[in-house]
Order: structure tokens, then sequence, then C-alpha cells
């Protein structure tokens, strides 16, 4: 994946060669434009921190054959040298020392003089490096160690310099003025000197006194041997292409453009190599891993195994052909097929958390018991159900049955009579409290009951501990007497 970015961002980057460059002012009237008219006599400019209008201007050009300067000359004066260093401008700053007409400068230029071609004999690395600091102001950089130090040029130095505020004439020149970031070529800059009627002896403008030129019309440098000036550019000459002001000249520099292939040439180039490369490449590397995996397969299968691999492919093949399906296609289709019948699932409802379990619908549909026995019907919270009510009543009957007087004539079978002696008083027989008390019998003896258990009771029903029921009056017991034994019932329900 890594290598794919890589060939992707080296394809866009061979794309953009030459598309790119420095950051520079706009040609017109607006916010970071700057704008000279045909005459040369007024220059307008918005890179300062406000729009400004330098007018009254005068070109100054040259005479030929003589070198002679003047205001009315239409000759150009030529700049030729070795391009050391460049700076373009996208916009200017009082701060940084800009004033007066250095605002209307769209690149500055340091220029070491002597002719074209005796600048094309240097080879990369031995012409001069400049090591430039900062270049707020056009005709005053700030440099430092290098091969040349602007700031030490003086009447001692071995070489000579421009040091120019180019102002460009037209929008052609203002934008092939990009082609002079290319540092360490030759160039030629024609053009016209800048001069005023209210800026006097002041640096950077045309003065008689100083500034002379040669038969070529080459500008001469002085004692000091550094030549700082503005300067109207009409046209530049490089190594690769010349840069005019109507852009009509037989080897019009163009920004983008690559030499010997040009822009279009360039543009086919990198998408045939760039992009048909990679391709290419793509390709082959998978043949060659097919190449391998081949390799592989025959060493593990042998020949007889890639023989019959061969020969299932070609029975598969003719299968097809044949119309013959596979399982696997079968079984795809009946999945397929199978989908397609069953109707569209009904989305099923929500339950509650207890399934089949409605509280609403056995509260609803339960009978009725009184007000007494609905829940929560009294004072009481107890629910009095109607298994308890039906349990309460076979008690109630069990206790009158067993409380009934007993016949004496009344013998079972097979019953085993007792005789008992006592000479002491029987004692009191304790009975279970009900709400209707059984008639007591004095010749009856004590009633063994069994115990029920029961679950629950009545709200109103009150229960008194056996302590507290009142003892039943005895009578004098008979010193012998008979009596059958009482049969005890089953009362488990």
């Amino acid at each position: 994946m890594r290598g794919v970015r890589f060939v992707l961002i080296l394809s866009l980057m061979m794309l953009l060669a030459g598309c790119l460059g420095p950051s520079t002012s706009s040609w017109g009237t607006g916010s970071g434009s700057m704008s000279v008219d045909a005459s040369m006599s007024t220059v307008t400019t918005s890179l300062g921190d406000e729009a400004m209008e330098f007018a009254n201007l005068e070109p100054v050009g040259c005479v030929p054959d003589s070198g002679e300067l003047g205001v009315n000359q239409s000759a150009e004066v030529s700049f030729e040298g070795y391009l050391a260093a460049s700076h373009f401008y996208s916009s200017h700053s009082s701060l940084g020392g800009a004033s007066g007409l250095d605002h209307g400068v769209a690149a500055s230029v340091a220029i070491e003089s002597m002719s074209f071609s005796q600048a094309g004999e240097y080879q990369d690395g031995e012409g001069p490096r400049i090591d430039v600091k900062s270049w707020d102001m056009p005709l005053n950089p700030d440099t430092g160690t290098g091969t040349a130090d602007l700031d030490e040029i003086d009447q001692d130095s071995s070489s000579q310099w421009y040091i120019l505020g180019l102002i460009p004439t037209t929008e052609n020149i203002h934008e092939g003025l990009v082609a002079l970031d290319e540092w360490h070529q030759s160039i030629r800059i024609s053009g016209y000197l800048v001069k005023s009627s209210t800026s006097g002896n002041s640096a950077g403008y045309y003065s008689s006194t100083y500034h002379e030129a040669s038969t070529d019309c080459s500008l001469s440098i002085g004692s000091t041997n550094k030549e700082t000036l503005f300067v109207f550019v009409t046209s530049v000459v490089l190594e690769g292409g010349t840069i005019s002001s109507d852009g009509e000249s037989n080897d019009e520099w163009v920004h983008g453009d690559v030499p010997f292939l040009g822009r279009t040439g360039y543009i086919l180039f990198a998408l045939v190599v760039g992009i048909g490369g990679s391709i290419g490449a793509f390709i082959l590397s998978k043949m060659f891993v097919m190449q391998g995996a081949r390799s592989s397969m025959k060493v593990l299968l042998g020949k007889a195994g890639m023989d019959t691999i061969k020969q299932v492919k070609k029975d598969i093949k003719e299968a097809k052909s044949a119309g013959l399906v596979s399982p696997t296609e079968r079984k795809k289709e009946a999945s397929k097929a199978d989908s397609r019948s069953k109707p569209p699932q009904k989305s099923q409802k929500s339950e509650p958390a207890l399934a089949g379990f409605d509280l609403d619908s056995v509260l609803s549909s339960a009978p009725s018991m009184g007000a007494s026995n609905e829940f929560g019907g009294g004072a009481s919270s107890v629910v009095a159900t109607v298994e308890s009510q039906d349990m309460e009543d076979e008690i109630r009957q069990q206790e009158v049955q067993s409380s009934a007087p007993v016949q004496s004539s009344f013998v079972p079978p097979q019953q085993v009579r007792s005789t008992v002696t006592s000479s002491q008083p029987s004692a009191p027989v304790r009975e279970h409290f009900t709400s209707s008390a059984p008639p007591s019998k004095k010749s009856s003896p004590p009633t063994k009951k069994k115990a029920v258990r029961k679950r629950k009771t009545t709200p109103t029903r009150v229960v008194e501990a056996e302590d507290d029921v009142a003892p039943v009056p005895s009578q004098p017991a008979r010193q012998t007497f008979e009596e059958p034994e009482e049969e005890f019932s089953d009362f488990s329900f």
C-alpha cells in the first residue's frame, strides 16, 4: 500500500513540476496588485499599507553607438551578467524599511556584471553564491557569509554588481518575472531607468552626474562597484527563453514550460511514462508472482498432479459449455428461490415479561365474593378465598358431629369395650371454641379430636386461648360404668 501511495505522489509531483512558482503580486488595480501605464509615467500600486500612485515619472533611455543617456531616448538600457539571487514581493511593509517607489517594485535581483556568454560558461556550483538573510528593502538586501557579501561590496572589491528593483511595464513581463526564481544562470535585463522631477538625487533614481552607459547601451558601474537602481523592465533574456512585453517572441518563456519538450510534450511524457509505467510495472510484478506460484505448485504436486488439475479445468469448461450446472450453483439458485417464495415476516409484537399471563384479564374475569371478601374490601387487607370458606364449613360440621350424644344401644360390630374404674372425679373437658358451643352432656367422656391446621382465617373471627375457656361443671362420676370407645373418623380433606 505504501508503494502505491509513493507512486501516486511521485506522479503528481511530475505533473506539477514547472507549474509551481513563488508568491508574487497581481497585475491590476485591486488589493495586492500593481500596474504601470503605457507611457511609463505613472505607477499605481496596492502592495503597501495603502493604495499609492507615483506620477510624473520619466523613462530614461540610451543613444545607440554613443551610450548617451536621456529622457527622450528610445533605445533600452541593458544589464548583463550572472543571476546570483532574486526576491519576489507580494506586499511591502513600511516597518521593514520600504519607502517611496519601493512599493511599486515586483521583484529584486542581484546580478554580477559580465557578458552574457561569459556567465554561461560557469558550471553548476562555480558561480558566486549569496546568503540572503532578508530583503525587505528592494535596493538594500541583508546578506551573510557566502562567496559574495553584498553588504561588503566597495571600491576594493574584485567584482561588480547590479542591485535592481524591477518594475514590469506590461502584464506579460509581470507574469514572466517568476522565471528569475531559478538562480545561477545567465541573464540580460533590458529597460529604462527611472527619473522623477521630485526625487532629486535619491537612491534608485537616474542621475546624470553618476550614471553612464557604454556604446552597446549597457549600464556602466562606477567606482563603488555596485549600482542600485529602479528599472522599468521591457524584456528579459534567459538561457531557456525570452520574456517580451507582448509575449510574441519566437522563444517566449512561459510559466510551466519545459525545455525541448514544452508544456504539452512534458504532460504527455508524464502521462505515458508515469501512469503507463506504473501500470506496466504492476502487470509485470503480478506475472512474476504468478510464475513463482506455478513453480511452487509443480514442486509440491509433481507432474501427475499438475496434469490432473489441467484435466479437471478442461472438464469444467466442457461441462459449462454443455450447459451443466455444478452442485454449488444449484444450491445458490435453490436458496435464492426459497428466499423469493417466502412471504415477508410480520413484525412480532413485544410480549410482556411473563408470557401468557395478563393480570388485568385475571382480575376482570374473577367472580365477586361480596364486599367483605373482596381484595381490600374491609378494614383488613386479608383475602378470604372460596377454599378457605369451604374448609371452615367442613370443620364446623365435623365439630357438630363429634359433639352429638352417643346412643348406648348402638354398638358397632366387633366393638371392644373397656371398663374404667376411678375413685377421682373426671377432669374437666377442654374444647375448642366455636361460634356455636355444643350442648354439654354429663355422662359423655372427654372427646379427643384431631388437630386441624387452618391456612387462613376470616378477618372477623376471634380465637381465644384454651386457658380462657370456662370449665364445665363436674358431676359426680359413677364408680363403675361401661362406655363404648369412640370411633374416630378421618377428618383429612
